[in-house]
């Protein structure tokens, strides 16, 4: 061994001499050939020791010298052998996404060891820190190819992998078939056991391959596959790239068990026959290295007997691809019987039977499972016959089970085919025939699951042993009423004046695609009330309507019906009241459900009750068998261009069973705008749903079918399709809570939106400036708004303040001028009355100088005056001299006194 290391050194001094005039050059030569007489060991790179290759010209301190290596590891192992190849260390440059740099290339198919690598299956390229995963020869030879110009001289950079050569018989799964590569005969004659391998397992499976295994038992034997690990790669839910077919018979084109992919645990099959076909086969998928499976397999009688278990019943079938596994399916109202393995003599221990009850299910075809055991003795603990009947609660069974799985999360986990199941019921031992635990047992919907199992065996000496049941489908959708056609059609009739109907199985979740028919049949002369008690559809967010129900007014002409369909209800609306239309005495109602997601369903009461005598009220309101009926006929005119529709009593509470009809008629060419002033009607609105049970308020033609709740921002103002539109208001005839009711506006407009405007440019009528509505000019500043409609346009209402200035200014005026004019009236009454007061008073005084006594007057002379003759004598002085016409002496001034006196006495 020292010679040979002496040797390699000195072959790699002697051609490293060029190596460090450039710093790309190849450094040393690295192949390396491993045969049988190294039957194990490691390999490494770098090869070569650090200071050894430091001397010969690789110095790790400078990083711009690089490798450039093409290393070739061949290794070869004995006859009858395979290479295995497990790598414990892996760091090379680049990454999974860019080997450029540095890498490893895998060949793990190669036939012979002079066979040109480059014509050899690449099995895989690999770099950065992502080792390969175990590689196993598909033959006796495997070559790796190191290539590497990498700057990376860490003493971590590289790879470890051990090798070792094994021994290839546990790949030859049988006898090869002569001419086919990978395909094999196995026979029950030369191995009742055995094990199957992948090719390569648990090393990466070859590429592009096909392999073909054909498992032959004697008569009467069947075969069981397990398989312990299995890792295929997963394309898709079909399989289209690798996978495993698992054929139930010995050709190709017999039934398909199973073809499968992907990670599988303990996954296990049984032939129906004493042959199976198994076909592998690969792809060259993306990068992945799936290691394949390892298969357990067993040829063997003891297996359950499928004929005898099925018994030749028709509607009774074998799951292909189990031990005992049954489909029992009803051929309409049938009755079959099912048993365990071997039934009457004993059940084979360590057996699992599972019985999938199938009853129909679909628009006209919907059963219920009725399950009813003959016998039970199905023995886990004492052999002796119980002296009482056992509860449910109290069986405890490790030995032997049968259960049984009447929800639907106990059936899912049944037939999940895991250690987790639950039942419902869980019965053992031998139990009496008179015992209620014998059933009947009746599904909740059309299916059921029973399963038996058996870990041991126990025989009490008695027969029978095992269990036998009758499995009988019924029709029963829990509905009343005059079913009509088959058992097996959901279809009801009803006639009283009063009553109920409900989805099938009502309060219970109603099934998966059922169709059910209500009707509500009345005579001439009568109309229909329905409302809802209860409501409750199943619905997601994409689709809400899955389930829905269709209620149809029904029309006879001539002999023949006619449909017309009044609302479809989904999950997102609780109905309100509703009546039938006018001239119809019959409702349709149709109650659909989809394949996905169930609800409580729906309670329904009806009344038949005497029609009504017009469609919309003319007169007054009034009182009809209790029913308040009210509504009226509104035309619009000139001098009314727009009006108010209000609720009975309002703003005072409504009244239980109302039933009340607007019909708006405006003119030829108009459209009537309805907006929600106040509203107050007891129930709920969101964005996308409604529960009006109590009352509900119905537009025709509206977006929203009902509408309710105290939020009128739900109502977005409607502009009617033609000159017409109709408004309902109706309570539901039991009590209600009775809140202030609705109001609600309408406006005779005309739509000029993308039309000619000049229509309406004249003083008689208002274009509103974004919604394009042409209204009448008297609608403006009338505080509401009557323009409203699409877009957010208040300009009816705008600009008021100035209409009102002026109008106060000429207020202003007037009063003024009424002033003016009552203040002149009243000057010249005034006046007037001075006036006469004044006449009145002069002659009054006439009338008193008339009749007064006169009394002359009589001046005192004064003392020593001289009497002259000429002047005249008192009395007549008195009667000319300072006289006014009464006959009162004015008074004298004193200075006119004074000098009277003197010029008196002078």
């Amino acid at each position: 061994m020292y010679l040979f290391h002496i040797i390699f050194l000195l072959l790699f001094i002697s051609r490293s001499t060029e190596a460090i005039s450039s710093n790309r050059k190849t450094i040393f030569q690295c192949d390396q050939h491993f045969d049988e007489s190294q039957p194990e060991g490691v390999i490494e790179f770098p090869s070569l020791p650090k200071q050894l290759a430091i001397s010969h010209g690789v110095n790790n301190s400078k990083p711009e010298q690089q490798y450039n290596l093409q290393c070739v590891y061949t290794f070869v192992a004995g006859p009858r052998q395979r290479v295995r190849l497990e790598f414990d260390h892996f760091l090379l440059s680049g990454s999974s996404e860019n080997c450029d740099i540095e890498y490893v290339d895998i060949y793990s198919e190669v036939e012979s060891v002079d066979e040109d690598i480059l014509q050899s299956a690449l099995g895989g390229r690999y770099c950065g820190t992502v080792a390969p995963h175990v590689r196993i020869s598909l033959r006796h030879v495997m070559k790796i190819v190191l290539h590497s110009r990498s700057t990376n001289h860490e003493d971590s950079h590289g790879f470890r992998a051990k090798y070792s050569f094994i021994p290839e018989d546990k790949f030859i799964a049988g006898e090869p078939v002569s001419g086919k590569k990978c395909s094999y005969i196995i026979d029950s004659s030369d191995r009742k056991i055995g094990t199957l391998y992948s090719p390569t397992y648990p090393g990466t499976y070859p590429h592009n391959m096909h392999c073909s295994y054909l498992m032959k038992g004697y008569r009467g034997e069947r075969i069981r596959l397990f398989f312990t690990d299995f890792d295929i790669f997963f394309g898709g839910e079909h399989c289209p790239y690798d996978s495993i077919t698992i054929f139930d018979g010995p050709t190709p084109s017999s039934p398909i068990i199973r073809k499968v992919c992907g990670l599988q645990q303990r996954m296990e099959i049984y032939s129906m026959t004493n042959s199976l076909l198994i076909h592998f086969n690969t792809t060259h998928p993306a990068k992945s290295d799936p290691r394949g499976f390892i298969m357990d397999y067993e040829f063997s009688s003891r297996f359950v007997n499928i004929d005898k278990l099925l018994n030749k019943q028709r509607g009774v079938t074998h799951i292909r691809g189990t031990e005992c596994d049954v489909r029992v399916e009803s051929n309409r109202e049938t009755t079959h019987t099912i048993s365990s393995p071997n039934y009457p003599e004993v059940y084979p221990a360590n057996t699992t039977c599972t019985y999938i009850i199938h009853g129909l299910q679909g628009e006209q075809n919907l059963e219920k499972v009725i399950l009813t055991f003959d016998s039970i003795a199905v023995l886990s603990f004492d052999t002796s016959p119980a002296t009482a009947p056992p509860s449910v609660d109290d069986i405890a069974c490790p030995s032997a089970w049968v259960g049984i799985a009447i929800g639907e999360g106990n059936m899912k986990a049944v037939m999940s085919s895991t250690d987790d199941s639950i039942f419902d019921v869980t019965l053992c031992e031998r139990i009496p025939s008179d015992s209620p635990l014998l059933g009947p047992y009746i599904s909740e919907g059309p299916r059921m699951v029973m399963q038996f199992g058996s870990t041991d065996t126990r025989d009490d000496r008695i027969t029978p042993i095992g269990f036998k049941a009758t499995i009988e489908f019924k029709t029963d959708f829990g509905v009343t009423g005059e079913s009509l056609g088959t058992s097996n059609e959901c279809r009801f009739r009803f006639t009283s004046s009063t009553g109920f109907f409900n989805s099938p199985r009502y309060p219970a979740n109603y099934p998966l695609d059922t169709n059910c028919t209500y009707y509500i049949v009345g005579q001439p002369g009568k109309e229909i009330l329905l409302h809802f008690e209860q409501f409750a559809l199943s619905g997601d967010d994409d689709s809400n309507c899955n389930d829905y129900l269709d209620v149809y007014d029904v029309f006879v002409k001539n002999g023949k019906e006619e449909l017309r369909l009044k609302e479809r209800y989904c999950s997102d609306t609780f109905p309100g009241p509703s009546v039938s239309a006018f001239g119809s005495h019959e409702m349709r109602v149709v109650f659909t459900s989809g394949s996905s997601g169930t609800a409580n369903g729906f309670k329904a009461l009806f009344e038949i009750r005497t029609a009504r005598k017009e469609d919309v009220p003319r007169g007054e309101a009034h009182i009809r068998r209790g029913a308040y009926r009210c509504g009226s006929v509104i035309n619009a005119t000139a001098d009314k261009p727009n009006g108010l529709i209000i609720s009975p009593n309002y703003p005072v509470k409504y009244n239980k069973d109302v039933h009340c009809d607007w019909q708006i008629n405006v003119k030829e060419g108009y459209q009537v705008l309805l907006k929600m002033e106040a509203i107050d009607v007891e129930g709920e609105m969101t964005a996308d749903s409604a529960s009006c049970q109590k009352a509900v308020i119905r537009v025709e033609g509206a977006p929203r079918m009902e509408y309710c709740g105290t939020k009128r921002e739900f109502f977005e103002a409607y502009l009617s399709p033609s000159n017409s539109v109709r408004i309902s208001f109706l309570t539901a005839p039991d009590k209600v809570n009775g809140l202030k009711g609705f109001n609600l506006s309408w406006t005779e407009v005309k739509n000029l939106s993308g039309k000619d405007e000049s229509v309406c440019k004249s003083d008689s009528l208002y274009l509103c400036t974004y919604s394009k509505l042409c209204i009448d000019a008297k609608l403006r500043c009338n505080g509401l708004d009557n323009c409203g409609y699409g877009v957010q346009d208040d300009t009816d209402e705008q600009h008021c303040s100035l209409k009102e200035k002026s109008a106060d200014q000429t207020i202003v005026v007037a009063a003024i001028f009424c002033g003016a004019i009552f203040l002149f009236i009243c000057i010249l009454f005034l006046y007037l009355f001075k006036t006469k007061l004044d006449k009145k008073k002069k002659s009054k005084r006439k009338s008193d100088t008339k009749h007064r006594q006169r009394q002359p007057y009589r001046q005192q002379k004064p003392m020593h005056k001289p009497q002259f003759d000429s002047e005249l004598s008192p009395p007549a002085t008195s009667r000319f001299v300072h006289h006014d016409a009464t006959g009162i002496m004015p008074p004298i001034p004193l200075h006119q006194i004074g000098t009277s006196s003197r010029d008196m006495y002078s």
